[in-house]
């Protein structure tokens, strides 16, 4: 009678998982990264909330909105809570299954037999299912998903780096467009006082045609540069709102008269702290975290694709109590039960389960080299924003220079316009590159900004996992 169980027990007994371990991937090591990036090792990780050192009042409000309001983190949210019961689920698989059963049957007796009466009969029990894990099947289902999970995870703090990302770079792109606005408009502003000078003076035939025509054309240019920056700040403002989720007339701030504009003075950084950071600075990037777990969910769909090969031991038990009547249904003279335990090994079908393990494997192998290209995509990306961050200081370093320089010489033609050694030609060319410069100089301000942003976002975000 229980021969059956010690077979079940010398199977448990002998149980060993098949397959192989996982093994992390070395494609880029610390120590390349140290030599790529030229890093002075740091232990000091970067917070999530790096974007407060530009000290903006308005960037803060905006991205403490980001969380509850952005519609693809809430996507991703949804994808990381469906994750979490796919492994639930999937977790419990290897576990017996029992279900509680019941039921009633009832059988007319044959019209035409004088003994046969009315048959009534009664159940009620327990059904029970277990395909036992002796290789180790269940638990490579189970790791499958969690690392599935972990990979869902990984990806919405990846969502959460790149979006606080963007709506930190619109933000600048914004500041940038009315900081320009504003030159532009002040700059029209002093042009067309001069050109009602001049208008005067050509009335009076004091001036030519010439000098007339040239302040008409430097208003009708700087005219000319105020629609495309109107649109710039529109533009920004509703980018600004699809990424916090809600319609432009609800952004949680009025973006239109900032108090203090970050891009009308160079923001002031040590750049040498660009090169102070943790040597595992990528791979705990949460980006390339999701990619590694692609691999281990699928070293452990490998995994099980091998314990195909091997026998299944399954083991079905039933009990429960059978009557013809409801009232003495449950008595021990109606108790029914039973066990069936059953061995099974694929064998036409074994070539089949082979190339299911060389499939996996092959898939396990496009997420290694997807792996391998997030890390070198991500080294690259570090590198270059490092560098730009440098090369947009010596830029911005020029500007003010050139700006500078430019403001001299508008000095300098107005003076000598006024007595007469120069024509209007000259202070009209004065005055233009005199706004050219401004513009730039603006410009060269927001791309520091979105240089060091884009740094940050290279790294993490701060949203790195060790």
């Amino acid at each position: 009678m229980f021969k059956p169980l010690n077979l079940l027990l010398f199977f448990l007994l002998t149980a060993c998982h098949v397959g192989h371990d996982y093994q992390q991937p070395l494609f880029i090591s610390d120590q390349d990264v140290l030599k790529e990036l030229t890093l002075t090792p740091s232990e000091k990780n970067i917070t999530t909330d790096w974007y407060k050192m530009f000290k903006d009042k308005d960037l803060n409000t905006l991205l403490s909105h980001l969380n509850h309001s952005n519609l693809t983190i809430k996507q991703a949210i949804e994808r990381l809570k469906q994750s979490r019961l796919q492994f639930a689920i999937q977790s419990k698989q290897s576990f017996p299954m029992i279900d509680a059963k019941g039921g009633y049957t009832y059988q007319k007796a044959h019209t035409q037999s004088s003994y046969a009466t009315d048959i009534n009969t009664f159940k009620i029990g327990f059904d029970s299912v277990w395909e036992v894990d002796i290789w180790g099947k269940g638990q490579y289902l189970s790791e499958q998903y969690f690392e599935l999970m972990k990979n869902s995870k990984y990806n919405l703090l990846h969502l959460r780096a790149i979006i606080t990302a963007e709506i930190a770079s619109n933000y600048i792109n914004l500041r940038k467009a009315q900081e320009q606005l504003k030159i532009a408009k002040h700059n029209l502003s002093l042009q067309n006082d001069i050109l009602n000078s001049i208008s005067d003076k050509h009335a009076a035939g004091i001036t030519d045609d010439l000098a007339l025509n040239q302040a008409q054309f430097s208003v009708e240019q700087t005219k000319s540069t105020i629609p495309p920056l109107e649109l710039d700040v529109e533009n920004n403002k509703n980018s600004l709102a699809v990424l916090l989720g809600v319609t432009p007339n609800r952004l949680p701030i009025n973006l239109d008269k900032p108090s203090k504009n970050i891009t009308a003075s160079t923001f002031k950084y040590t750049v040498k702290d660009l090169y102070k950071l943790p040597l595992n600075i990528l791979r705990t990037r949460p980006d390339i975290l999701a990619a590694e777990a692609e691999i281990r969910a699928q070293n452990a769909a490998v995994n099980k694709a091998i314990t195909e090969l091997y026998p299944d031991v399954d083991l079905s038990a039933s009990f429960g109590y059978v009557s013809v009547s409801g009232k003495s249904l449950i008595s021990p003279q109606k108790q029914l039960y039973g066990y069936a335990p059953t061995l099974s090994l694929p064998i036409w079908h074994w070539k089949q389960l082979q190339n299911n393990i060389d499939l996996q494997k092959h898939i396990r192998e496009e997420y290694l080299l997807n792996y391998n290209n997030v890390l070198l995509t991500a080294l690259v990306e570090l590198k270059n924003a490092i560098y730009a961050v440098e090369k947009a200081y010596n830029t911005n370093i020029h500007q003010h220079n050139s700006f500078y320089k430019m403001k001299k010489i508008m000095a300098l033609t107005n003076e000598k316009y006024i007595h007469g050694l120069v024509n209007f030609t000259d202070v009209a060319a004065a005055e233009q590159n005199l706004l050219e410069a401004q513009l730039s100089l603006a410009d060269s301000n927001a791309q520091i900004l979105q240089s060091i942003i884009a740094f940050y976002k290279a790294t993490g975000g701060g949203y790195n996992l060790k």
